[in-house]
């Protein structure tokens, strides 16, 4: 049976098209299970594109600035069981509308608006001591679930099985479930590594990144796209289709470096350009 969950909004425009505030005047919004998105504009003109996104636990409301570089606000609204009825509630009353702080360590970074997104969205997280340690190079496990997660909230993504394919990768490992997902959608393929070998914690090469991504990016036309070492590629259509689709460039010199790996600044930022692709956030 759908679903459907209210949602008070209290948001307006004031004073210009750069800013955010509560307003008395509220408007109760039906959404249905799934992903929204609307549009609030105030009387002279200026408006805030609202995405919603239904999860088991909570909706997330991603509230944005069209063509401006302000950081988009995220809210998020629990969602609650009723013991009489066993529905999902979002509540009116609700004051959970929490806005996270910027890592300490990305506050000047030149990603800063994308990691605070994929931050407040849950897609990448941060560490214990407040830091995100933007520069560090993301591993295979953990781009394993950022996709994952990102998948989530764009299509559909099975439930794991209960063995693995990788000698590596057991049941027990936090990185079982999102590995095991994405074999079965054929993000990844078991048969390049070698030895069944996944190799969790080492850091995932820039084509592995484009290879598994490629699988729900569209079809574009990537015959424009070149690279200078395009002859050392191992997958070099899936490279260009993730090229052509503007979520993994090149360097200026020409080369995409197959082998380099890549930051988890870098990876926050192609999973925000990932997510506009597909119409989840403006």
């Amino acid at each position: 049976m759908k679903k459907f969950l209210a949602v008070i909004l209290a948001l307006s425009l004031v004073g210009s098209a750069h800013s955010l505030a509560f307003a008395e005047k509220k408007a109760t919004v039906s959404i249905p299970e799934g992903t929204s998105t609307y549009k609030i504009v105030d009387k002279e003109g200026n408006f805030v594109d609202l995405v919603f996104s239904y999860k088991e636990d909570e909706i997330t409301v991603v509230v944005s600035v069209p063509n401006s570089e302000t950081a988009p606000k995220i809210i998020t609204v629990p969602l609650r069981k009723t013991e009489k009825t066993n529905r999902d509630n979002a509540g009116v009353d609700s004051k959970n509308d929490s806005m996270f702080m910027v890592p300490t360590d990305s506050v000047n970074h030149w990603a800063r608006n994308d990691i605070l997104l994929m931050n407040q969205l849950g897609l990448l997280r941060g560490y214990p001591d407040g830091t995100f340690k933007p520069e560090k190079a993301i591993t295979r496990a953990e781009y394993a679930a950022l996709l994952e997660r990102v998948l989530k909230m764009t299509s559909s993504v099975p439930q794991p099985v209960e063995t693995t394919v990788f000698t590596d990768v057991k049941p027990s490992d936090w990185f079982f479930g999102p590995v095991s997902s994405l074999v079965v959608r054929k993000n990844i393929n078991p048969a390049i590594y070698s030895e069944r070998l996944f190799a969790p914690n080492a850091a995932i090469p820039r084509e592995e990144i484009a290879l598994w991504t490629a699988v729900d990016v569209p079809e574009v036309s990537s015959q424009d796209v070149t690279f200078k070492d395009e002859s050392a590629m191992k997958y070099p259509v899936d490279v260009k289709k993730v090229a052509a689709a503007g979520l993994l460039k090149g360097f200026p010199d020409g080369t995409f470096r197959s082998t380099g790996s890549t930051t988890r600044a870098e990876a926050a930022t192609m999973m925000v350009r990932y997510l506009r692709m597909k119409g989840v956030i403006q």
